[in-house]
């Protein structure tokens, strides 16, 4: 059994003041500081531009924000690593319900994040930047975030489109230009207040990462949008809809992305069954239902402990976008407790969650 640490945080203030607070708490972690910067001239500067250039169109504020960091440990906004990794030149589990299949009458989305506990900073907070929507979420690279609600109860989660894509070893190369996943989830969070909002800017925006993104709001909608290469595709059901559920893991499911579609993994086919099954398999779904699923280790659930393997469960989370709260928990859901947030401040702390060491069966990888 392993632990590690996962920080709460309050960013509030203008976009420079939030750079500010970023940066006295990576002075405060140096091994975070470590993890977040590159060596002086190691960007060149023409790319630099272009993202900060694309930042400003889709995501205003950030570029100020990264100033503010860079000014107060000292270096070059260049050196942030955030730039570099967002900028793509070429294992999730997600779902979603209506209020006609929820036991609360609400409409609820849920996930499992899994991935590498030493490449994430492990990091949920509270973010209040004067002229954006406030809200709660993972954040990825400082700068990005990975999921969230924001005060008007629209909420969002990613999980990969295959492969993960992205400008690191391993890292499968981006089949277009534009951003990664944590902009486009930060994008929506501060600037859309519903589903709709949220798919206009996304089929929009340049976006270079393969990603899944589930939606629900509190005007009763969910959807699935899907992006391979620059292609992109959605689906929105709302309470005239046939349909009462949603389901992604790491594959494609709309037929227009299909197509463009390398590999699947039978892992992630076979977590996407055990959604399915849930959900058809019930008359109507409770948190309850969805908290064991998360819970149940894999074939037979979702959790997964294979952390040195870049599989391991980080965070599992139930949103209520009525309720306007996430009920998450944070490591494994099986050693560990679930809490509720609502978007406001949070209590600044420092808490050590558990890890379950596993190793995966040779199977979990396999290409279908």
């Amino acid at each position: 059994m392993d632990k590690t640490k996962v920080y709460f945080k309050n960013f509030i203030g203008t976009s420079y003041e939030v750079g500010t607070q970023i940066g006295q708490w990576a002075l405060s972690t140096p091994s975070l500081l470590k993890q977040v910067l590159l060596p002086p001239n190691a960007y060149p500067h023409d790319k630099f531009t272009k993202i900060k250039d694309l930042l400003d169109m889709y995501c205003q504020g950030i570029n100020e924000e990264i100033k503010g960091f860079s000014d107060t440990i000292g270096v070059s906004s260049e050196q942030a690593l955030f730039y570099a990794m967002t900028y793509l030149e070429r294992g999730c589990s997600l779902m979603a319900v209506l209020p006609s299949k929820s036991k609360s009458g609400h409409t609820l989305m849920a996930r499992n994040y899994d991935f590498n506990n030493e490449m994430e900073e492990m990091c949920f907070a509270f973010t209040n930047i004067k002229g954006k929507y406030r809200y709660i979420g993972s954040t990825l690279n400082l700068f990005g975030r990975c999921d969230g609600m924001n005060e008007h109860g629209l909420a969002v989660c990613k999980a990969s489109n295959g492969l993960p894509v992205g400008n690191f070893e391993g890292g499968q190369k981006a089949g277009a230009t534009g951003f990664s996943f944590w902009v486009v989830v930060r994008s929506i969070l501060e600037n859309c207040k519903t589903v709709q909002e949220a798919m206009e800017w996304t089929m929009s925006a340049p976006i270079g990462y393969n990603i899944n993104l589930m939606l629900t709001d509190s005007s009763n909608k969910i959807a699935l949008l899907q992006c391979m290469d620059g292609h992109k595709s959605y689906k929105l059901l709302d309470e005239y809809s046939e349909e009462a559920f949603l389901s992604v893991t790491n594959h494609a499911l709309l037929e227009d992305i299909k197509p463009y579609q390398k590999m699947t993994i039978e892992n992630s086919v076979v977590r996407n069954n055990k959604i399915v099954e849930m959900f058809t398999g019930k008359k109507q779904i409770s948190k309850k239902d969805m908290k064991t699923l998360l819970s149940t280790s894999y074939p037979d659930g979702l959790c997964c402990h294979y952390y040195k393997e870049f599989f391991g469960t980080l965070r599992s989370m139930i949103f209520d976008v009525n309720d306007k709260t996430i009920e998450m928990t944070f490591g494994s859901p099986q050693v560990n407790e679930w809490q509720t947030f609502s978007v406001g401040a949070l209590e600044m702390q420092e808490v050590e969650v558990l890890l379950p060491q596993e190793k995966a069966r040779p199977d979990f990888y396999k290409i279908r």
